[in-house]
């Protein structure tokens, strides 16, 4: 499979060969396997394939570092470190101040071990066998055997269980966490405006979240100062304007009566949407893209007719 990359390249965290400031369209970055993970930081991406970790950065001279007997199983990516999972449940600290991998400090119970990570520049998460959550290295008020999913935002985080049900919580003051307040919660809430419709996949960005039902239809909630909710984000025309919705709502994607869309991600400030013929648990017979980040808030629609059908989209911050 082919990492394709659009967007912020100051640093050539896309591997671009001309290493242009900034990639006006979709590139090849790498190649993939099944299992191999793919994340992009502000100033850095990075491939996880078995036990070995492809940096992609001018900043930092050594582009690749074997852990040798430490499967990797996850990889999250913070400003200047990431964290690894691997396939025992330890976890590794690597900075890329010395490229160099370190255990963390215990900070789970014996009989416990780390099942999922996730983290942006603010937040590491950490949700353990027994269900229990940390902002590592702090537990946090919460039980759940039944998480599936956690998604990082710049300072908010959402959750999803086996039921379909979303959980958010962090800092809600542009009404990230869909609560229809903008209060910050401490521990997870659930969200009531979901509540009876079966989620299937979450993603959070910088201020702003998004999920896809079981159905195929996208919801989004939030900041909108670019119109990353599919909204207009300023005066257009007869459009009303919206610079935050609080409350989860449908994004109307023109054109697509006949489309679902199968899977979402969400940057700092923009949402990109995959649409397809069939549910969000299968793979999709269409390769349209929508990418929300206009400024009147209009999607921008991208046809890539050489991607895989079993497309991934991952993405952070200024980068598709």
């Amino acid at each position: 499979m082919r990492i394709l990359c659009k967007g912020f390249n100051l640093y050539n965290q896309l591997n671009c060969p001309a290493k242009c400031p900034t990639v006006g369209e979709f590139q090849l970055t790498g190649n993939c396997s099944p299992g191999d993970h793919f994340s992009i930081a502000h100033t850095y991406s990075v491939l996880a394939s078995d036990t070995v970790l492809k940096l992609h950065c001018n900043l930092v001279k050594t582009q690749q570092l074997d852990l040798c007997n430490t499967k990797i199983s996850r990889v999250t990516v913070g400003d200047d470190k990431l964290l690894v999972l691997a396939e025992d449940g330890q976890l590794l600290k690597v900075s890329l101040k010395d490229w160099s991998p370190a255990p963390l400090p215990k900070f789970i119970g014996n009989q416990d071990r780390v099942k999922c990570i996730s983290s942006t520049s603010k937040l590491f998460m950490a949700y353990s066998e027994n269900g229990l959550l940390y902002t590592i290295p702090e537990q946090v008020d919460f039980v759940n055997r039944n998480i599936v999913d956690m998604q990082c935002g710049r300072e908010h985080c959402l959750l999803l269980d086996t039921d379909g049900n979303v959980y958010s919580f962090g800092a809600g003051s542009r009404g990230q966490l869909g609560t229809g307040q903008l209060d910050d919660q401490s521990s997870p809430v659930l969200l009531q405006a979901l509540a009876g419709i079966k989620i299937a996949k979450i993603a959070a960005g910088g201020w702003h979240s998004a999920a896809i039902s079981e159905e195929g239809d996208l919801y989004s909630w939030g900041w909108n100062s670019n119109g990353q909710l599919g909204l207009a984000s300023f005066e257009a025309g007869k459009e009303k304007t919206v610079s935050v919705m609080a409350t989860p709502h449908v994004v109307d994607i023109d054109n697509s009566s006949s489309l679902n869309v199968t899977q979402v991600a969400c940057g700092t400030k923009h949402t990109i949407a995959l649409l397809g013929l069939s549910p969000p648990s299968g793979q999709a017979d269409c390769n349209d893209f929508y990418i929300y980040s206009t400024p009147c808030g209009l999607p921008n629609i991208f046809r890539l007719l050489l991607l895989h059908k079993s497309l991934k989209v991952p993405q952070n911050n200024f980068h598709h």
